[in-house]
Order: C-alpha cells, then sequence, then structure tokens
C-alpha cells in the first residue's frame, strides 16, 4: 500500500531513507536547507525542495501536516532538530522519527513526544562489532528483553547435519525457518540436512545465541 512520507534533512543518513522509501513505492517529499542536498536527490523521490523546516507554515503549505509519517534527519543543527521535531508533534496525523545526535539528545526528543528515536551511527556501529565477531550473522533484529532473532549463514561446520543433530532446543534456541535458495522451509522439519550457504533464522536469548554461534 502506497503511503505519505516527509523526510527533513537530506544528508547521507536522510536521503538514504528517502530514496528506499521511494524505492518501496512510497510518495516521498524531501526538504532540506541546502540546494546541493536536494538537486542530488530531485530525480529520486516524488518532491524535493528547499526550504527551512523549523517555520511551521512553511510545512503546511508542503502538506507535510498529511503525511503518514515524518523522519526528522537533521544531523548536525541540534535546535533545528529539536525544533522541527516539537512543530510535527504539534501536528496530528503524521508519527515522527527522530535522528538523535546524543543520550542527552535522546531524552529531549522523548519528552517531545518523539514516537520513534534512532541513533544510526551508534546502531550501525553495534551491527558492524557484531558481524565482525560473528562473520556468520547475516542479521538481526532486537525484540526487547535480551532476546534477539538472528540469520545466520550456514558454514562447512553444519553442512550435511540435520535440524535435530544442532539439538538447539537443548542450547534454549529455536529455529523459525530455513530459506535455501528460493525455498522456505517454515517450520523446518528435524530431518532436513542443510546445504553450505543455507540461511537460518533463530531466535533466543543473546547469551544463548552467543554460545551456540561456536557449532555454526
Amino acid at each position: 500500500m502506497k503511503r505519505t512520507f516527509t523526510v527533513i534533512g537530506l544528508g547521507a543518513f536522510g536521503s538514504t531513507v528517502a530514496r528506499e522509501l521511494a524505492r518501496l513505492g512510497n510518495d516521498v517529499l524531501g526538504i532540506d536547507l541546502d540546494p546541493a542536498h536536494v538537486n542530488a536527490i530531485a530525480d529520486d523521490i516524488t518532491q524535493a525542495v528547499v526550504a527551512d523546516a523549523r517555520d511551521e507554515d512553511t510545512l503546511r503549505d508542503l502538506g507535510v501536516h498529511e503525511s503518514d509519517a515524518v523522519v526528522v534527519a537533521i544531523g548536525e543543527d541540534l535546535e533545528a532538530n529539536i525544533l522541527v521535531t516539537l512543530t510535527i508533534k504539534n501536528m496530528p496525523k503524521p508519527k515522527v522519527w527522530a535522528k538523535a545526535l546524543n543520550h542527552n539528545h535522546h531524552r529531549i526528543l522523548q519528552k517531545l513526544g518523539a514516537d520513534h528515536i534512532v541513533h544510526p551511527e551508534h546502531e550501525m556501529g553495534l551491527r558492524l562489532a557484531h558481524t565482525l565477531m560473528y562473520p556468520e550473522v547475516l542479521d538481526y533484529i532486537g525484540l526487547g528483553h535480551d532476546i534477539f532473532t538472528v540469520e545466520v549463514r550456514a558454514s562447512e561446520k553444519i553442512a550435511e547435519k540435520t535440524v535435530a543433530d544442532l539439538k538447539l532446543a537443548e542450547h534454549g534456541v529455536q529455529l523459525l525457518l530455513i530459506k535455501h535458495q528460493r525455498e522456505i522451509l517454515a517450520p523446518p522439519p528435524d530431518g532436513y540436512v542443510f546445504r553450505l550457504g543455507d540461511q537460518l533464522v533463530m531466535a533466543g536469548l543473546l547469551a544463548d545465541l552467543r554460545s551456540l554461534s561456536a557449532y555454526l
């Protein structure tokens, strides 16, 4: 279903979000004070505008108040980031996703009522560290309370073994699905024989998943 999004701040983070939302088939309005940023993305999204997002009248003239969600991706001007977040939160419809620069900024955005707060540099740093530690991990999602789902690539260690051979339940880990090329097995049968490159999606406590990584 096509939705309408506004991205305010078209630096590296904001422009990536805007382009991907557009690629997924949504209407995307991008706003930035820098004409170079706007020109660089103009052909990739629905509309790109040079404007001062701190001005509520300007935002309403552009129809921002009708967006399903607004991403406040202003990354250098802390005051502008806070002011724009406050302005959008006073609009009844859009959900607000705001970029936080540090812990104190996060607390301010929380008090302003931002619906979602992101730390892209911090989160990417964590992902890079986990990838360096566990190179077979393709992706992961934190579900809260130290519970994660992880996507793992089958290595030589488990190739030719069966699901039952791994005894995942004894490690406190649940195997949710296996992807082999274009085939998805959910739930995976105990007799399935792993092949090199299969992708496994598992869920469990972080400590259990870490202890299991040595066997994968």
